[in-house]
């Protein structure tokens, strides 16, 4: 064999092995971006860097966060669901772009569940059943009842079209077959302004936002829609103590990743997500904006993601909700 081409064999060969070389290489070997889907400064947002900062200490790689804002968060999630699946670009999805926003538009070209490795659960948020005292009702039973006593005179009030307020109203008239009539807003606040002014009856509210009202009087408070009660409301009741136990649903974020990503990478980032959330810094961060920590490792969070798409999916059509 001639010299010149023992030195075509060697580099062929050389060049065969360059992706074992590439899948063996230890990870993370470099920054991994992380696409958050909504606005910096967001809520969303200031919990995720303080996440991606503890997470990347730990990984021994720093994130970084880029914003893509557009279509409750769709833009983001469409972005990462094309991303190669090598670890390095993860999303931060929520219950609008992994559970509803596929039954909401008509424009989502991702599937939430197909696309996606659900890696880890990560936080949540509770919203609250609050009515006007007015109304005279002390619990979800008497408010039902009312409302299917008077289908479509009781005012529900939300953040607007889309918004979790919104989705736990369907939720409910879903699961008990009553009719509201809902007023959207442009704002969580501008609603409770005008719940607690009595121009609306009732809604769903971030717990930690109503809390101030329900304790001075001004609200009236039924239940959470945590599986379990709030620290920040203790007594009040979760639906299923005060007997709806169909109307539970969260706000949640968690860590994802393209589909087909390799399984020691997704079991390696949800191993350290686990141990990231145990952490004092991560814990005091999401208290302090009223969220709670979910730490759900990958394939029980796979499932649950899972069943978020369809349950949501069958609330939005039965509801005949969709936006443009």
């Amino acid at each position: 064999m001639s010299l010149n081409r023992r030195k075509f064999s060697v580099a062929t060969g050389l060049l065969s092995l360059a992706p074992v070389l590439r899948a063996q290489e230890p990870y993370p070997a470099r920054p991994i971006t992380l696409v958050v889907p909504f606005s910096a400064g967001s809520v969303v947002d200031q919990q995720a860097r303080v996440i991606a900062r503890v997470l990347g200490a730990r990984l021994g790689q720093p994130f970084v966060i880029d914003n893509k804002v557009g279509v409750s968060g769709s833009i983001g999630a469409e972005f990462v669901s094309r991303a190669p699946p090598d670890g390095y670009t993860l999303l931060l999805g929520t219950q609008g772009t992994q559970g509803t926003n596929s039954a909401l538009y008509k424009t989502i070209r991702y599937d939430p569940v197909k696309d996606f490795v659900a890696v880890h659960g990560l936080s949540g948020n509770a919203n609250v059943l609050v009515v006007n005292p007015r109304l005279g009702i002390g619990s979800v039973a008497e408010l039902v009842e009312l409302a299917r006593k008077n289908p479509g005179k009781l005012n529900f009030g939300s953040g607007g079209n889309g918004t979790s307020g919104h989705l736990c109203l369907e939720l409910l008239q879903t699961r008990t077959g009553t009719r509201f009539t809902h007023v959207p807003y442009k704002a969580s606040s501008a609603a409770l302004i005008d719940l607690v002014s009595g121009n609306v009856d009732a809604m769903f509210d971030f717990v930690q936002t109503s809390a101030p009202h329900i304790r001075n009087g001004k609200l009236r408070a039924l239940a959470v829609t945590r599986g379990q009660r709030m620290p920040m409301l203790p007594e009040v009741p979760t639906m299923a103590e005060a007997g709806f136990a169909g109307v539970e649903s969260l706000s949640w974020g968690g860590l994802f990743a393209p589909a087909k990503t390799p399984d020691h990478i997704v079991k390696r980032l949800s191993a350290e997500a686990s141990e990231t959330l145990r952490t004092q810094e991560v814990r005091s961060s999401l208290d302090s904006v009223g969220s709670f920590i979910i730490d759900m490792p990958h394939a029980e969070f796979q499932n649950y993601v899972g069943r978020e798409a369809v349950k949501w999916t069958e609330v939005l059509r039965a509801g005949g909700v969709t936006l443009e």
